[in-house]
């Protein structure tokens, strides 16, 4: 009679374990800085779900006062036209983690055929930022 109650006490213990560990390994898990970006590009999609990117970077433009890693994720986003599918079009989005992989993203930069900035200065962008 002892031996099944103990056994039992084991077995819930061991469940309730189980369950703190897989709670601190879930809440732990922050996005990565690419993971972020990605994110907050697909805010802005007309269709979130179709977003395919390929070619995204993060390039540190170097560490502010606060220890902070400061840069821009670049890449590609594939867009859609009138609701068809139409490119791939690049995207810059501003970046600043901290040391305990805390990030915060600035609003997207798109290169949308001149929607937002002329592609001349989207090019200029680019180049200083994202090479």
């Amino acid at each position: 009679m002892h031996t099944k109650i103990l056994r039992i006490l084991c077995i819930l213990l061991l469940i309730l374990l189980a369950f703190i560990v897989g709670i601190s390994i879930s809440v732990s898990k922050k996005p990565t800085i690419i993971d972020g970006a990605k994110q907050a590009v697909t805010v802005f999609m007309h269709q979130p779900k179709a977003a395919d990117m390929r070619n995204v970077t993060f390039y540190q433009a170097g560490k502010s006062m606060s220890r902070k890693a400061v840069g821009d994720v670049c890449g590609e986003v594939f867009t859609f036209k009138d609701d068809l599918p139409y490119k791939y079009k690049r995207f810059i989005v501003e970046v600043a983690a901290n040391q305990e992989g805390e990030c915060v993203f600035s609003i997207p930069l798109f290169d949308f055929e001149g929607e937002t900035i002329s592609e001349e200065d989207f090019q200029k962008i680019w180049d200083i930022r994202c090479k």
